[in-house]
């Protein structure tokens, strides 16, 4: 059955037609993309092997601009550009209707697209023709087998799919909408606001690895991320993605899953491999068709593993028996089992009907699934574009809706408030995407003694901004971030990723964050982020009476982040008592650079009364080294594999406990500016535990800057640990590589010097073993270091005599 795509009369929340929505959503892309337009965009009208022509001259960085409203873009064969082009193609702002790509060609195995570079698809419909009893496999699929892939396919891709309707993929028992083949590596996928109908199989395939090379370590994409879309009569996984291995201390994909509608789908939803960093959060999956019309079938729950999370999301008729299939449970919070009430679904409109209650179930209280489908009245987020200037934004949050999202364009712009920012309602703060420069938020206020520049009641998450307290000027701030008050709801979220907090000093006082006593929030997250310069402590969560059994969060976070020059501890937390027995809230430190943290006390991390605290693969260095602890721990605590050099001692308290330790200096670049990379030779980037570097791992890359942050890109290789180790004389080396490339294999003591050259010379992929004889040198630490076309992995081995 041949599904017409939504009306204005299906999707009331649209109050226009899908069509219309399409061309502002377009018209807005487009604006978002003129400069580039202007000097690289080609015009492409309708018609048999147009779109197949303008590919064959397009240039790098071109885009292709389809202007003919619903109009059949036909080609006789796949549109495959070359891996260097890096090529867009989209609608043309303001058509009704999309344009239709479709392959009218006689080949038995038949895709639209063939993928081998960056691609970014705007606005477009891509028809399989199974509607018409024709056969289509693929809509979007990579170069596949060694040769192909490996060797033509982009290493680092980024595919970009946004506003777009695949439908009628099939082709006998097959049929996906997007396929990467093994061997080949994306840096992101990122599918949004987009529909998917009718495949033969998985609506989206990234799991090939599983199949070819499993449990290596091989995997297809590093960002998987399907937000605000929907999938419906799929035949298999609606959504398929493979982690590399079972391992959960070896690196694998980030997937995020948002907001997304599925129904009747077949298999799994969700089949997420091994992959142990997934989230899946507002996201409807109802009705599962194995489960309805398979007898005793087991599928049809996702797929998903520990150390994932499944959170506020409607899981009806996806399993038989409701067992969860994979390596181990995922986090589960708040999941239900609703009829999510849709309009129509047997012909393709999923609108919640007024009285769903699915409405307002979601994540800081939004509804659940593709807010395309939502009901008159329930509001869909609104993205407020901001410029620079003073109170732009305050003006901005003022006006802002639930859910709303404030966008800031202006890079480096200075975003000047002359009072404090009031957050009253769940918001999302964000810098624009691509700019150079961080927007920087100010407090500006005239005669004021306590500034704050954020006073949080309500659900915040702030993504890619800085926010300076100005020390030293006639404006400095008191706090950063605020949160007081008797209308703090409870079930508030703030998120802090990609951003940087500084120079908040008052005399004594300054926070990046200040909880006060009273106050209850279910998350505080900090990620991606670094805080310098706090006139007391850095995060400050502590005030509720000793003893109380008050604390003032259910969860606390604070992952791969930099703390610098705060006068007191980075981070004091407070459980609101010592008592074993009573509740505490759940606790996460993990990859913290910590440099001249409590300088005034010495203290860098102080999680008081907290029983069950761990603290991982972090640095502490360079502050008061005779005070009386740097890290405090309690109950059964533990702090491990972490680095404390010239800084007081880490005390343990109860049945604490500090296992592997390091007393070594990470030899920052430039501290005194933020620098805190770590050269190659130091022993700390091997120290964590899973055999990486420890410390903000964005100091571990090759080029980082505070100005740019950039994370370490994934590696095409794996260096594996020596066995056996420790050892005599002789050990064997273990790598494997994803594709072939020059390698340079090598071993160096403690002070840097190379003590052998085991491997230099072109090899081919796959799995490789190098015998190492250390017989003439002394007993104790060495690095090896793997090099493969200049990208550069360590590990450590030990000579025991």
């Amino acid at each position: 059955m041949y599904i017409e795509l939504p009306t204005t009369k299906r999707i009331a929340t649209m109050r226009t037609t899908l069509t219309t929505y399409l061309g502002l959503t377009i018209a807005l892309i487009f604006l978002g993309l003129r400069p580039a337009l202007a000097q690289q965009s080609h015009e492409v009208e309708a018609g048999q092997n147009t779109v197949l022509d303008a590919v064959a001259m397009a240039m790098p960085g071109d885009t292709l601009v389809l202007t003919t409203d619903g109009g059949q873009y036909l080609n006789d064969d796949e549109i495959k550009p070359d891996s260097s082009l890096s090529l867009t193609i989209m609608a043309a702002p303001g058509l009704m209707n999309r344009p239709v790509l479709i392959n009218n060609g006689t080949d038995n195995t038949k895709d639209i697209i063939r993928l081998y570079g960056d691609m970014t698809l705007i606005g477009l419909e891509f028809d399989g023709l199974a509607h018409q009893g024709q056969r289509t496999k693929y809509a979007i699929r990579t170069g596949s087998g060694s040769g192909d892939a490996g060797d033509n396919v982009k290493n680092g891709y980024m595919l970009k799919i946004i506003d777009c309707y695949f439908h009628d993929i099939v082709d006998g028992s097959d049929g996906n909408a997007f396929r990467a083949y093994a061997r080949t590596w994306a840096d992101s996928i990122i599918v949004r606001n987009t529909l998917v109908f009718n495949t033969g199989k998985e609506a989206i395939r990234v799991r090939d690895e599983d199949s070819e090379r499993r449990g290596f370590g091989f995997y297809n994409v590093k960002y998987f991320e399907v937000s605000n879309s929907t999938f419906w009569n799929t035949k298999n996984d609606a959504i398929s993605v493979y982690g590399g291995d079972e391992d959960p201390n070896t690196p694998g994909p980030e997937v995020v899953i948002d907001h997304v509608t599925m129904h009747n789908v077949g298999h799994y939803f969700l089949n997420l491999k091994d992959v142990n960093n997934a989230t899946v959060s507002n996201t409807i999956m109802v009705d599962n068709y194995d489960i309805l019309n398979v007898a005793n079938s087991t599928f049809g729950a996702p797929w998903m593993v520990e150390g994932s999370l499944l959170a506020y999301s409607d899981t009806l008729n996806v399993s038989r028996g409701g067992g969860w299939r994979g390596g181990g449970d995922p986090t589960i919070m708040n999941l239900y089992a609703e009829d999510p009430m849709f309009v129509d679904a047997a012909n393709g409109d999923f609108t919640l009907m007024p009285n769903s209650p699915l409405i307002g179930k979601g994540m800081d209280g939004a509804t659940l699934g593709d807010p395309r489908w939502w009901p008159e009245g329930v509001s869909v987020p609104t993205v407020h574009m901001v410029a620079a200037g003073q109170n732009t934004i305050m003006d901005a949050v003022d006006m802002a809706e639930a859910g709303d999202i404030i966008e800031l364009t202006d890079a480096g712009g200075e975003y000047l408030n002359d009072d404090q920012i009031n957050v009253r309602v769940p918001l999302t703060v964000r810098a624009a995407d691509g700019l150079a420069e961080r927007p920087i938020l100010k407090n500006n206020e005239p005669d004021e003694n306590t500034r704050v520049v954020f006073r949080i009641y309500n659900s915040l998450h702030l993504d890619g901004i800085e926010i300076d307290g100005q020390a030293g000027t006639d404006f400095n701030a008191k706090y950063l971030l605020r949160i007081d008050g008797d209308s703090v709801d409870s079930t508030m979220v703030l998120k802090v990723t990609n951003s940087y907090l500084h120079d908040v000093v008052a005399g004594s006082d300054g926070n990046f964050l200040r909880q006060y006593a009273g106050t209850f929030a279910d998350s505080v997250i900090f990620r991606n982020s670094i805080f310098s310069g706090a006139g007391k402590e850095g995060l400050r969560s502590k005030d509720e009476s000793s003893n109380s059994g008050l604390y003032n969060f259910g969860y606390f976070e604070v992952t791969n982040s930099t703390f610098a020059n705060t006068r007191q501890a980075a981070i004091y937390i407070y459980a609101g008592d010592g008592d074993a027995s009573t509740p505490e809230p759940e606790v996460v430190m993990d990859r913290i650079t910590c440099h001249n943290c409590g300088h005034g006390n010495g203290r860098a991390f102080y999680p008081r009364g907290f029983q069950n605290v761990m603290i991982t693969n972090s640095i502490i260095a360079n502050s008061k080294t005779d005070s009386e602890f740097s890290v405090k721990l309690e109950g059964n605590s533990m702090i491990s594999h972490s680095d404390t050099f010239m800084v007081s001692p880490v005390v343990l308290n109860g049945t604490s406990t500090a296992t592997d330790m390091y007393n070594i200096d990470p030899e920052f670049a430039d501290p005194d500016n933020l620098d805190f990379s770590i050269p190659m030779a130091n022993a700390l980037r091997m120290a964590g535990t899973d055999g990486m570097g420890i410390g903000d791992m964005r100091w571990l890359a090759d080029r980082t800057s505070v100005e740019t942050l950039e994370i370490p890109e994934e590696r095409g290789f794996v260096l594996g640990q020596n066995y056996p180790n420790p050892f005599q004389s002789q050990t064997t080396i273990p790598y494997r590589m994803e594709r072939q490339g020059h390698v340079t294999l090598e071993v160096f003591d403690l002070l840097g010097r190379r003590v052998a050259q085991i491997r230099e010379g072109f090899e081919s992929a796959g799995s490789h073993t190098a015998t190492v004889s250390m017989e003439r040198q002394a007993p104790g630490t060495y690095f090896y270091k793997l090099s493969v076309d200049g990208q550069v992995t360590w590990r450590k081995l030990v000579v025991a005599r």
